[in-house]
């Protein structure tokens, strides 16, 4: 005989509506289809944590390991079922002759897993009280998305309290993260304007240099701000940025220039002021005088 070994895993049972009311041949054809995506849902996970039961009017998946995924597993297959499934969730203690497909299983994990599935409808499972427990210490998050769905009689007179997920604390729960996750898109936001602010204080950035060559000399503004006179200015520092740099001399149109300065660059402006040639005197009317008789 083999011998059985104690342990603690997830029962989902997986029950199909109105199964005993249909035609023998309709019970087989649900069934291997309920067993086919249920194998291929687990097939993922390692064998030895894993194993799929035949009962009576559905199956029930056992899963060793982290009740969330015996959740997510039973959740997934009620909701692709094309048939309406009702589905129970306990974690409790089992006996089985080996982990896997070939490991048989038995236990009150399997009973209280099959009241819940009882009570249960296609559109609302219904987890025990250890169920609940055991995904508390896994999942704390999610546990709080269940509500206390009321206390159950089953046929041996044994009292079960249920749960079912709650649409209202699962909405709740997700407005509070979409407020967090807001609030932390905001802090990040005004953290980088104020690095942009700050930055400039802390690190301010270097002047660009100008160098003056000026001839004889001039009067230099800066957009429009006198700075002095060249020479002896022969320097200036400017912000980085776009300005006007403007050299005035008296009897001479200004000398004005676009600099674009850059943090740190040195560039430089030359410019000579020189006064346009002049004729001498007299010289247009003899010129005139000799195109007149012919002269050259």
């Amino acid at each position: 005989m083999a011998t059985t070994a104690p342990a603690h895993a997830t029962v989902a049972l997986l029950r199909i509506s109105r199964f005993a009311a249909r035609p023998v041949g309709e019970q087989a054809a649900l069934k291997e289809d309920l067993e086919t995506r249920a194998r291929e849902a687990l097939a993922r996970l390692p064998e030895h944590d894993r194993a799929v039961l035949d009962v009576d009017d559905g199956l029930a998946l056992v899963l060793f390991g982290d009740p969330s995924r015996a959740l997510d597993a039973a959740q997934s297959l009620a909701s692709h079922s094309v048939d309406p499934l009702q589905v129970g969730i306990n974690y409790g203690p089992l006996a089985l002759t080996g982990k896997g497909p070939d490991g048989r299983v038995f236990g009150d994990g399997i009973t209280a897993a099959a009241a819940a599935a009882r009570f249960a409808t296609s559109e609302r499972p219904l987890v025990t009280h250890d169920f609940l427990r055991a995904l508390q210490s896994g999942d704390p998050s999610r546990a709080e998305g269940f509500s206390p769905a009321g206390d159950f009689t089953d046929t041996r007179v044994r009292m079960h309290s249920l749960y079912a997920a709650d649409a209202a604390k699962i909405g709740a729960k997700r407005r509070r993260m979409l407020r967090v996750t807001a609030a932390a898109v905001a802090a990040l936001l005004l953290c980088g304007v104020a690095i942009r602010l700050v930055r400039p204080l802390v690190f301010p950035p270097q002047p660009a240099i100008v160098t003056l060559a000026i001839k004889p000399r001039g009067d230099v503004l800066v957009d429009g701000v006198a700075k002095g006179r060249t020479p002896p200015l022969t320097r200036l520092e400017l912000a980085p940025g776009r300005h006007v740099v403007t050299i005035r001399h008296p009897g001479f149109a200004p000398y004005e220039v676009s600099v674009e300065a850059r943090s740190g660059e040195h560039t430089k402006i030359s410019h000579t002021f020189v006064a346009a040639r002049q004729e001498p005197r007299g010289g247009g009317f003899w010129r005139d005088l000799k195109r007149r008789f012919g002269g050259s």
